[in-house]
């Protein structure tokens, strides 16, 4: 009994660690049916079957699986438009992976497949979890805080939400935290096996979204600086910058089908194609209608702001400012020193802060084409946490409060609270999320569920609601793609619908999740009678992500 109580005592930290991250796989597990189909993943499966297909016609020879996949890619939603050629140089690596892992469980429904990839986005999510946690505990030496840290990594609503539907932003920011934690040991010991590892995944991050080549990038930039600062290149540091600028393109290459045969040319055409990228719908933003491509410069910050919970907002500030003070101090008193950082920690956070505020900055300075919320930025939210970190490290250290660790035990437990509170709140619909600046008044001024996650819910309203023979006629009164949504419906529910999208104003029902288009052609269809009464609300707060209306 005393070696168990010795035992307990000595790996109570190691305990800790491994229940919370069991408990979260398990929590994953348990609840990633429950959310719905968004806009994009039926776009994304038909990539990954497209490239899928295309290698097997490389090397297989096995023509009659080859054939029984292409029938499987026609049926699907997207498959023309990608036989034209349109987009198939998108990164393409988890969405490939993802068909193969379908084909090889043998998945043959729709709602099964769609729900299988929901559970590989949130292992990937998973896993990078623990690289968190890795940089967090390698920057502060403490296991206990960094896991704490890490809780709040996994728990902001709208990412938490989004790792199990988003598999592209979400897969991307996963990747980039794998590539931090072996950049950020490489400022430790810089060695062949971290250089390496670091090629590794942020190639792969480069092979899910381009910008992957940024954190590269900054990663060589950095090691530039320290040759600057020790006025030397010595012939190993030659040898690990080669490492580098052969391992990466030669990842890239490899898990990019769309390059293979002429790699430069179209690697350049596919920067091109995503820098001048022209998305043709609208953004609703502070009550008004944008395009994605002239949307006003605040847009990112702004709604950074509005839907990180309030209490985690200030501290995360707070940590910013902490790094950026530090940095600013050093580089004014460059001349001096001839040093950015003092030591290996405040490299790695000068890193994270560059990682944060670069792409905020090329973002805004070039004007760049954005929609749906800020999740082309969301590789840039672990950076936030890290920020969140610092704070809580400062304030752990102040003298008063050290005295009164109940104060600081009372914070850390509030936060939490809050956090779990809002998680359980606005489940399954997390992504709808607003802090208390803009939840009131959020259907006012900004998109809800632009992701058409609540879709699910209100057809199966309807389903249930059915008692007559004929079909149930919906119109779709917003710019939201309904059809989508049968894929992760129950068979005997999606036999019930007519076709919805029509602008028919005589269907018996009208849905609506009020994301808008401001083009004339939609005015109709957007309208909604005064001879319907409202029969369904799908909420969550204050928030309305659908409606439902029945004809009188």
């Amino acid at each position: 009994m005393s070696y168990v109580k010795k035992f307990l005592k000595e790996k109570f930290d190691l305990i800790i660690i491994f229940l919370f991250f069991l408990i979260f796989f398990i929590v994953g597990i348990l609840i990633h049916k429950s959310f719905g189909i968004s806009n994009d993943e039926p776009f994304q499966r038909s990539v990954g079957y497209y490239w899928y297909i295309s290698i097997l016609e490389i090397f297989s020879n096995n023509t009659e699986n080859i054939n029984f996949l292409k029938q499987k890619f026609g049926q699907m939603y997207w498959s023309d438009y990608l036989k034209d050629g349109n987009l198939i140089q998108y990164g393409i690596l988890f969405d490939t992976f993802s068909a193969l892992i379908e084909e090889f469980l043998n998945v043959k429904e729709d709602q099964d497949a769609f729900y299988l990839k929901h559970l590989l986005t949130f292992i990937i999510f998973f896993l990078s979890s623990i690289f968190f946690f890795k940089i967090i505990n390698n920057r502060f030496k403490n296991e206990l805080f960094s896991l704490l840290v890490t809780f709040f990594y996994i728990s902001s609503p709208r990412i938490f939400a989004e790792a199990f539907y988003n598999c592209k932003d979400i897969v991307f920011m996963s990747l980039t935290v794998i590539s931090i934690y072996f950049a950020h040991k490489s400022f430790e010991s810089l060695n062949y096996k971290n250089l390496l590892f670091f090629s590794l995944f942020s190639a792969l991050a480069t092979n899910i979204r381009i910008m992957g080549i940024f954190l590269f990038s900054l990663f060589l930039i950095f090691l530039l600086l320290d040759c600057l600062e020790e006025k030397k290149l010595t012939k190993k540091k030659i040898y690990y910058f080669l490492t580098l600028l052969i391992s990466f393109p030669l990842i890239v290459y490899i898990f990019w089908p769309f390059l293979w045969g002429d790699p430069i040319n179209k690697f350049i055409f596919t920067i091109k194609s995503f820098a001048n990228y022209n998305w043709p719908g609208e953004v609703f933003y502070l009550g008004k209608f944008y395009k994605g491509s002239n949307l006003p410069w605040h847009y990112i910050p702004v709604l950074i702001i509005v839907t990180t919970p309030i209490l985690i907002l200030f501290f995360i500030i707070g940590g910013f400012f902490k790094i950026g003070k530090s940095f600013f101090t050093n580089f004014l008193n460059l001349s001096e020193k001839n040093k950015l950082w003092t030591n290996i920690n405040q490299k790695k956070d000068y890193f994270i802060l560059f990682f944060f505020i670069i792409p905020i900055f090329l973002v805004i300075v070039l004007d760049s084409t954005l929609y749906s919320g800020w999740r082309h930025l969301y590789f840039i939210y672990p950076s936030l946490i890290y920020f969140l970190a610092i704070s809580f490290m400062v304030i752990s250290k102040i003298d008063l409060l050290q005295k009164k660790r109940i104060i600081i035990i009372s914070l850390f437990v509030t936060l939490i609270i809050i956090n779990i509170f809002n998680l359980i709140k606005y489940h399954p619909y997390q992504n709808i999320f607003f802090n208390i600046l803009a939840e009131k008044k959020a259907n006012e001024i900004f998109e809800v569920d632009y992701w058409g996650l609540g879709n699910k819910e209100a057809l199966e309203f309807l389903a249930k609601k059915n008692n007559q023979s004929g079909k149930i006629e919906v119109r779709v009164a917003s710019f939201s793609p309904l059809q989508y949504t049968y894929l992760i419906l129950d068979k005997s529910d999606v036999d019930l619908f007519s076709i919805a999208g029509t602008v028919d104003l005589n269907q018996q029902f009208v849905f609506t999740n009020y994301i808008y288009d401001k083009n004339p052609d939609f005015e109709k269809k957007y309208f909604v009678s005064g001879n319907y009464d409202r029969v369904f609300t799908l909420k969550r707060g204050n928030i309305i992500l659908n409606e439902i209306f029945e004809k009188k």
